[in-house]
């Protein structure tokens, strides 16, 4: 079977992992994946006031990066430290999202492309040329742009599982 990658998490937050996990699971039938990634940060930002300063100190330069790019709503001069650090939450989680979101597409079209193998004999996968599939999947996986629309996943694994029943029909016609 294909194997899927690991993520490059920031490793400050204990739930960065899960988002990443359930991302595109959670977004896939949303339209682009800019809008997914901002829907999915902002789901992520604590609520409560003793959850957002739990954390504020492992984010601090997230949310520095969020007062800096205007996003913390400090311009008015109404200082609200727990709006400022959700701020800094929303920074981490979106930058987490966005620098992990070729492995995400990548293992997501793997999880479907795994359970479309397991559908098949044991000794007819064994016979496929996993490494051109996996090739296949990394082209597209690469450089994923956030302009998509999330169904174009759904194209890409269908074009794989097209790759692999291209394969199966070869070897069919070597035998």
């Amino acid at each position: 079977m294909l194997e899927l990658k690991a993520y490059n998490l920031l490793g400050e937050l204990n739930d960065e992992q899960d988002l990443l996990e359930s991302f595109i699971s959670d977004y896939k039938h949303t339209t682009y994946v800019g809008d997914a990634i901002t829907e999915a940060a902002d789901s992520y930002i604590p609520v409560y006031n003793s959850d957002v300063w739990k954390n504020a100190a492992d984010i601090q330069e997230y949310i520095e990066e969020a007062i800096a790019s205007g996003i913390a709503g400090v311009e008015g001069g109404d200082i609200d430290l727990i709006r400022i650090f959700q701020a800094g939450y929303y920074q981490y989680y979106s930058q987490s999202l966005y620098n992990n979101l070729d492995e995400m597409v990548y293992n997501h079209i793997v999880e479907e492309v795994n359970n479309y193998l397991n559908e098949l004999d044991e000794m007819l996968i064994s016979e496929l040329d996993l490494d051109a599939i996996e090739e296949h999947i990394e082209d597209e996986a690469g450089d994923f742009d956030n302009n998509n629309q999330m169904s174009i996943l759904d194209d890409i694994i269908e074009g794989t599982k097209e790759l692999i029943d291209e394969q199966i029909e070869e070897l069919e016609e070597e035998e």
